[in-house]
């Protein structure tokens, strides 16, 4: 979190920025602002060229102390603004517009007259696309607990009668890990394995292919996996299917190198499903931080390049309408190569 505050006010101070304001004003975290500050609750993020600010609430100030490390944290009461305005120094202050309202902006506006304001979010969620060795440890920690869930949700599959059932066990066995849910389940059999974004549904589970994608989230940070098991028997022609989707998901996989464009994966990707192109009908991946999807984006007209540090998935899929549907995800971390952080077999399982 330091190193990344760090970062950013050397970036703003490049764009001639006084000062970097960040909110969090909700219940639910501000994905910025937590990342910066490793704190939750109620605040605002003051970063100038050489100091840092955190102001909080009355109600938090235990809290944000214990959690906000390096930061020295500011309590208000009801003065936010006049403590605000004690601590900004400059005229050119960057904002995050990507998660700021209409109306808190014309809070701001009203308040601090006379002041230039740049959006910072996409310089803000550059940083985040290339992780600290502490993120990485968190994101770690959160496959490695994802994969135990789901290793046992798949071995003992044949218990559950539905497909809300199984995302109902996903979802238990993670608040039982201690973590949240980086995302709802997706378990889809039969014919709507050829949903890629199908919602559990609370009828007999279907014979076929069935897509489960899961993922945790542990001290903030998220976990992605996805892997494709048969009801039934599968047929020769299944077998082969699964084949080719597994053995493209690794080779696309390890091809990736830092310097790479983005898009390069997902060419490749097209490139090797010859007729089965037509039937991959979304992005190859996408970073995974604090965020379920973050930078990079893996995907044909994607202008960023793969480095050191970066976190993502990929997950190639085809979908044949009314028919079936094969996903195969891993969630990476680019060293200089790739490294597989979600472990559990992509081997085909029958149940």
């Amino acid at each position: 979190m330091r190193k990344k505050r760090k970062e950013l006010r050397h970036h703003a101070r490049k764009k001639k920025l006084h000062c970097v304001l960040l909110f969090n004003l909700g219940m639910n975290p501000d994905p910025n602002f937590f990342y910066l500050t490793g704190y939750p609750g109620y605040g605002c993020l003051v970063l100038l060229k050489d100091k840092e600010y955190l102001l909080v609430p009355q109600m938090e100030i235990l809290r944000a102390r214990k959690l906000a490390k390096g930061l020295k944290v500011i309590m208000y009461q009801k003065n936010f603004w006049q403590i605000l305005k004690k601590y900004l120094k400059g005229k050119s202050i960057g904002i995050d517009y990507s998660t700021m309202t209409l109306s808190f902006m014309k809070a701001v506006r009203k308040q601090l007259k006379k002041k230039r304001f740049i959006d910072v979010s996409p310089l803000l969620r550059e940083i985040r696309s290339v992780k600290t060795d502490e993120d990485i440890k968190k994101i770690r920690k959160a496959c490695s607990i994802s994969d135990d869930i789901l290793k046992r949700c798949v071995a003992g599959f044949s218990r559950f009668k539905t497909e809300k059932q199984a995302a109902e066990f996903l979802e238990s066995e993670t608040i039982k890990a201690g973590c949240e849910l980086a995302f709802p389940p997706i378990v889809a059999s039969g014919t709507s394995a050829a949903e890629p974004h199908h919602t559990p549904q609370n009828r007999k589970i279907s014979k076929g292919f069935c897509v489960i994608d899961f993922g945790v989230k542990h001290k903030g940070f998220c976990s992605d996996t996805t892997r494709t098991i048969y009801i039934g028997a599968p047929s020769e022609k299944d077998k082969k299917l699964y084949k080719m989707m597994h053995d493209l998901q690794v080779s696309v996989a390890e091809s990736i190198r830092p310097g790479q464009k983005c898009s390069d994966p997902y060419d490749l990707t097209i490139k090797i499903l010859g007729k089965y192109s037509k039937d991959f009908t979304h992005g190859l991946g996408h970073g995974v931080g604090v965020e379920i999807h973050e930078l990079p984006n893996l995907k044909s007209k994607s202008k960023e390049r793969f480095k050191r540090g970066m976190v993502f998935t990929v997950e190639p899929g085809i979908y044949l309408k009314n028919r079936l549907g094969i996903r195969i995800e891993d969630t990476i971390l680019l060293d200089k190569k790739p490294v597989i952080l979600t472990r559990i077999s992509k081997k085909l399982m029958v149940v």
